[in-house]
């Protein structure tokens, strides 16, 4: 009979067998402290763990499956056959796991992940659009990412099906998104076939400078706009090969800057766009309220600055008859002139 010292040092001693590599003698004494049904839950999930190890798959599939309907401690199995599921491609069965171990695990994102994938890689793309998003709480462009990382690892295992899979999915989130042609040209070409790969390269220059003017609105400083938001924006510019987009490309880098907090950088990219553009308002209200930050009423020259473009934004706001965005320039003039008036007084 065991006890449990002995157990231990039977443990410890197939520990040390596996790693040496020993991994005959191993099962060996598994099975041996099986037949003995001394704390079959732990040594079922050891052995399961070795099986899976060795690619014994339907070994492993068992062990971890009798501990889930026998044993009271169940939890770590649970953990073990998810894993096993997935590498098996039994993804309706992982995800059978992955919603019960979520039951008392539910930040687990590792889980999350495991799920998700197994929702697209069954053909349940719709609720796999749905559950990923709502991971991140619908915001876009962090799910976008996200899959496009997904897609990373799946083409480095040569899994070139279960990229295009996952990029089909972002074609549903964000329709005709350049960069996800792109990857998609990619694999396209890894597989061998490039006619495929030439029609999407061609696609994407026609579908880019659409998809950019839908996704690109010039707003107030700062606003509407995340920073995943604009950081993806500015991956585009690799698609304008004729410098189309130079100037919104500048008013995002500005963007990005200045809620990075590099206000200095900020204000020359809103510089840069006025030179590209001159006769665009926006650049010139951007700088204006950077150069505005920037003086925290203490520097006149900012503040001078700051009002002359103000002005000039002003003047092209009329001539463009917008009559209300002329009305808030002149509103930041008199504000930067009262601000003056303030300092001078102290």
């Amino acid at each position: 009979m065991l006890d449990n010292i002995k157990h231990l040092i039977l443990l410890k001693s197939i520990d040390k067998d596996i790693s040496e590599k020993e991994y005959e003698i191993a099962l060996d004494k598994l099975n041996f402290l099986i037949k003995e049904e001394f704390k079959l839950s732990e040594t079922f999930l050891k052995r399961g763990k070795l099986c899976h190890k060795l690619l014994m798959y339907e070994d492993a599939y068992s062990d971890f499956t009798y501990i889930i309907t026998h044993c009271a401690k169940k939890e770590e199995a649970y953990y073990e056959r998810l894993n096993l599921n997935f590498e098996m491609s039994n993804y309706y069965e992982a995800i059978l796991d992955a919603n019960k171990i979520l039951g008392w695990d539910p930040d687990n994102f590792s889980i999350k992940r495991i799920k998700f994938l197994s929702y697209v890689f069954s053909s349940q793309e719709e609720v796999a659009k749905n559950f990923i998003l709502s991971l991140f709480d619908f915001n876009k462009y962090k799910t976008i990412q996200f899959i496009f990382q997904e897609v990373a690892i799946s083409l480095s295992a040569d899994e070139l099906a279960k990229g295009l899979k996952l990029l089909q999915l972002v074609d549903m989130i964000d329709k005709d998104n350049p960069i996800k042609l792109l990857k998609e040209a990619g694999i396209y070409e890894l597989a061998g076939k490039h006619d495929r790969k030439d029609e999407i390269i061609k696609q994407l220059d026609s579908v880019f400078p659409k998809y950019f003017i839908s996704h690109f609105r010039f707003t107030d400083m700062y606003q509407d706009k995340d920073i995943m938001e604009i950081c993806f924006l500015l991956e585009l510019r690799i698609f304008d090969k004729q410098n189309l987009f130079a100037y919104p490309m500048k008013i995002l880098e500005g963007y990005k800057n200045h809620i990075e907090g590099h206000i200095i950088d900020s204000k020359e990219c809103f510089e840069k766009a006025v030179e590209i553009n001159p006769n665009k308002p926006e650049g010139y209200v951007l700088l204006a309220q950077t150069l505005q930050l920037m003086s925290g009423y203490d520097n006149p020259d900012y503040m001078k600055d700051a009002e002359k473009n103000y002005k000039i934004a002003m003047e092209i706001y009329q001539k463009e008859n917008l009559n209300d965005k002329a009305e808030d320039m002149k509103r930041q003039i008199k504000h930067i002139h009262s601000g003056a008036n303030m300092y001078s007084y102290k």
